[in-house]
């Protein structure tokens, strides 16, 4: 089930589309192009390959047990909100590990910029939904530059919170759930008390397939969990053209939501072969060269896939560390000088994925979360409590002038 959890994003099946399919003209059933530059290319390239090299760690880390999805796309847009704040070496280590080398900051925030705008409206017969925001502590002055930067290229809701408010964490989990759909509930537990600002973003994903399954013909059928430990599930099937592809231990086939815009692409390791073996063959090249393979045309399948229905939850800091970003959760060596004179730094990315595929199609959600901290927070507000008698004065600043003075020793 390894590909089970890829929902590919538009422009991986956009090579399918006909030369006469213009946005202007579409032909009905067909993907609508969306048309990228040869920068954005390169970017959405680049963000593909940090998708394979962090997936491929995560898959191994399981050990093979339990199901799991993280969403690339989610999580680029947050660390790349961030990275508009990195500086120096942080910079460079967090444009490194996002594989981003060679691209500058301008040209990442024009494509997801681009990205946001048409992902979105694509294809009328799926729903897809975009949003982004910064939570700034209530006691922080992050630098205007940042966040005009957030505004205007992520189109980030900016908001104001207090880490010493009970309900502030009650506040963004809100957030999150209305633009999930409440797929993804309470996702953060708790702030931490040297909070400076949050950044987050949320994905919202819903297709009926292109060509849906009949529930009638679901029924239970062995799914091998282990080779000598089948159960029974409920086993979709159909008869359908689908673009198919082989691997050097894999099959792959495509299966179109909407008008194929967006589709499920399904790698299934070939018999003894394990999910993380299949995982090892995921490069940009090969992968470049399957999405052509698939693009070469449909041939009629019969295809059996199980229904599926899971959450799942991660902590990204040891995953992205791994990837070269470690000095970027480093208290004392971060710089983020382009959020705050402070000396800030990541806390934590926390990440979390939910998705349900039946007959009908497949919907799916993901949020990630970027808590950053600062170990040098301003000091505190005075609190004067006038609590006992006391003097006033009431003057004319500009000349001096006493008009009133007084005392009070009962407020009553």
């Amino acid at each position: 089930m390894f590909s089970l959890i890829f929902i590919l994003i538009a422009g991986i099946s956009g090579s399918m589309t006909s030369c006469e399919n213009t946005k202007d003209n579409p032909t009905p059933g067909d993907p609508v192009p969306i048309d990228l530059s040869l920068k954005q290319k390169e970017v959405v390239a680049s963000a593909n390959k940090f998708a394979f090299d962090l997936f491929v760690p995560v898959l191994s880390g399981e050990d093979g047990a339990g199901n799991l999805m993280i969403s690339p796309f989610s999580i680029t847009s947050a660390l790349s909100m961030t990275l508009n704040g990195a500086a120096g070496e942080t910079f460079n280590a967090m444009n490194s590990g996002l594989r981003y080398d060679g691209q500058t900051i301008e040209e990442i925030n024009d494509t997801y910029l681009k990205l946001i705008k048409e992902m979105i409206p694509v294809d009328e017969k799926v729903i897809m939904e975009i949003a982004n925001s910064a939570w700034v502590e209530k006691k922080f002055t992050p630098k205007q530059a940042f966040m005009d930067a957030l505004v205007k290229w992520y189109l980030a809701e900016v908001k104001n919170i207090d880490v010493t408010d009970p309900g502030a964490v009650d506040q963004i989990n809100a957030w999150i759930g209305d633009k999930t759909h409440d797929k993804i509930q309470n996702m953060v537990a708790s702030l931490p008390d040297n909070l400076a600002m949050l950044l987050v973003n949320a994905v919202y994903f819903k297709g009926k397939w292109k060509h849906q399954f009949d529930k009638d013909d679901t029924h239970d059928r062995s799914f091998f969990v282990t080779p000598d430990a089948p159960v029974d599930v409920p086993m979709m099937y159909q008869k359908e053209k689908f673009a198919m592809a082989g691997t050097e231990n894999a099959t792959l086939v495509e299966l179109p939501y909407g008008q194929g815009n967006y589709s499920m692409v399904v790698m299934l390791p070939d018999e003894g072969v394990s999910n993380e073996a299949a995982a090892q063959t995921l490069t940009p090249e090969n992968w470049g060269e399957w999405m052509a393979s698939l693009s070469a045309g449909a041939t009629e399948v019969e295809i059996y896939l199980p229904r599926f229905k899971y959450e799942y939850k991660r902590n990204l800091n040891d995953d992205l560390s791994s990837l070269g970003m470690g000095i970027a959760f480093d208290p004392d060596n971060a710089d983020f000088s382009n959020i705050s004179d402070l000396q800030l730094y990541i806390t934590d990315v926390l990440h979390q994925t939910f998705i349900e595929t039946n007959e009908e199609g497949t919907e799916a959600a993901a949020a990630t979360v970027v808590i950053i901290g600062t170990t040098s927070m301003p000091p505190p507000t005075p609190v004067i409590n006038v609590d006992r008698p006391f003097l006033y004065f009431i003057r004319e600043t500009t000349t001096g002038t006493i008009v009133f003075m007084g005392q009070v020793t009962d407020p009553r």
